[in-house]
């Protein structure tokens, strides 16, 4: 019997488990919301970049309707629950895009979450009958006596008579009733749901076994050939050493067997047509017909690790020349030790040998940096020179108005009194108009007064007009315009006349 020290470290090392301390944190429920709405719908990978927009979208989201969330930039978030294990962050694709995938904790707190919020079934006969079957096949195996295996299967094929018999002999076939068939549903579910933790599991044994070789073979302490030795033999080992690892082989089988995948596929297509089934969310139905599908993606994201590993190693074997390595090693270590010694002698722009550096008489690379730090560049800047002494001239009113905008009073005073002639328009206008009414500013603001003031429009202009505006500088510029008609000049207001009144004098 364990002691109670004992039962204490294994609950410590439960506890220090990334699931649990994902779901004991008070930001717990928030991250196990986001990722479930990140990873909805069978969606395994997420590039970074579209994961970090979901999330600031998501938090954005929260915080309007009143829940607390984190003040952090959604990438930091993410890159802080790729550190504690809830997020894998690796390149993807020939372009080596970033994605982010869930973890196994990760998996399973979601898992853990889903199924105390949703309906469970504690005690069933689903779950009964599950539990004497399993045990029937456990004791199976474990018991290696002929005649007991042959009596076990004499009692099956009886019973199984039976039941044909009874069948033949026109007995009834009763449906099992939606509650049944509810209590069946949420059995397979439950086993179902436990199969992309074990995938992903599987998948991180794989990609730590990547890191371990690989870190074998730089550190150079092991022939080559036993490296991969041991790699083949644990790469082994992740697949039969394990419970997931043995459920990604089950899985592998059952894929392979065309004739078992078409069987599940049909059990799952009856159960789906049953009368229980139109009350399942859509989601859930859609996740049981997918069941297949789901098998497939988490058998390809193993292999995907394998594949990266075998391509890995394939690399690293006949790219890697330790000789070479050795010698570029001694070559870096001399030429820092030399170096060393030099700096401590010399001072700026002191030139010195590149093969005498690395106590080599040749050097037998492609590029060598030629330019580096100079310490001249260190220098400060020069003082800024004082300007107290020569203050900048002033400027007139009038100075800085002819440099501002269009001079509407006297615009308007000139479009009253517009030049004589046949029909003027704004081009006649503004070339009688002096020059320093003829800037660039005003040009538009007498075009502006034409529309807004005189009603002009610019689609009945009579043609086309060349302006020559003056800027203040004395420099010319022409620009192209409608040449609009000007308003009619408005007659000036006259006195009332009174009429002239008549009266006849008496004699």
């Amino acid at each position: 019997m364990s002691s109670i020290r004992d039962d204490l470290v294994r609950a410590q090392q439960a506890f220090a488990r990334p699931t649990l301390e994902l779901l004991r944190r008070p930001s717990g429920p928030l991250v196990v919301a986001v990722l479930t709405c990140v990873f909805a719908g069978q969606r395994t990978r997420v590039p970074a970049d579209r994961l970090h927009s979901q999330v600031h979208g998501l938090l954005g989201e929260l915080a309007l309707h009143g829940h607390e969330v984190p003040d952090v930039p959604a990438r930091d978030l993410c890159r802080g629950w790729v550190a504690r294990q809830w997020l894998s962050l690796a390149a993807s694709g020939e372009e080596g895009e970033e994605e982010y995938a869930l973890t196994s904790h990760a998996q399973d707190a979601v898992e853990y979450v889903a199924r105390l919020s949703g309906p469970r079934v504690l005690l069933g006969e689903s779950r009964i009958r599950t539990i004497l079957d399993t045990a029937r096949r456990c004791a199976t195996g474990a018991r290696a006596d002929r005649e007991w295996r042959l009596q076990r299967l004499e009692e099956e094929i009886a019973s199984l008579s039976a039941e044909r018999d009874r069948l033949l002999a026109g007995g009834e076939v009763e449906e099992a009733s939606d509650e049944q068939m509810l209590g069946e549903y949420l059995n397979l579910q439950d086993l179902l749901s436990a199969l992309p933790g074990d995938f992903l599991r599987v998948s991180e044994e794989v990609r730590r076994l990547h890191r371990e070789i690989v870190s074998d073979f730089r550190a150079e302490q092991r022939p080559s050939g036993e490296v991969l030795d041991d790699y083949l033999r644990r790469s082994e080992e992740v697949l039969t050493g394990s419970l997931s690892g043995r459920a990604f082989a089950g899985a592998v089988d059952l894929v392979r067997d065309e004739v078992t995948s078409r069987e599940l596929h049909a059990d799952i297509a009856t159960i789906l047509g049953h009368g229980f089934a139109g009350e399942l969310p859509a989601e859930q139905a859609a996740t049981l017909e997918r069941t297949m599908q789901t098998l497939v993606e988490g058998i390809e994201v193993v292999l995907e690790q394998r594949r990266l590993l075998s391509a890995s190693l394939r690399s690293h074997v006949l790219r890697h020349d330790p000789l070479r390595d050795r010698e570029l090693d001694d070559a870096l270590r001399a030429c820092a030790e030399r170096l060393t010694d030099w700096f401590a002698t010399t001072g700026p722009r002191t030139t010195l040998d590149a093969g005498v550096a690395a106590g080599v008489s040749r050097l037998d690379v492609a590029s060598l940096r030629t330019r580096l730090h100079d310490p001249a560049d260190d220098a400060a800047p020069p003082p800024l020179r004082r300007h107290g002494e020569d203050p900048a001239g002033g400027s007139s009113l009038s100075d800085l108005r002819r440099f501002g905008g269009p001079d509407f009073e006297r615009l308007r005073e000139a479009l009253g009194n517009p030049p004589e002639g046949p029909a003027p328009g704004t081009g006649a206008l503004f070339e009688s108009l002096p020059v320093d009414l003829r800037r660039p500013a005003d040009l538009m603001g007498l075009l502006h007064l034409a529309v807004a003031g005189g009603g002009a429009d610019p689609r009945e202009a009579r043609g086309r007009a060349v302006y020559a505006t003056t800027r203040p500088d004395g420099v010319v510029h022409r620009f192209a315009g409608p040449d609009l008609p000007l308003p009619a000049p408005r007659p000036e207001p006259h006195e009332p006349h009174e009429p002239h009144e008549e009266f006849d004098h008496p004699a």
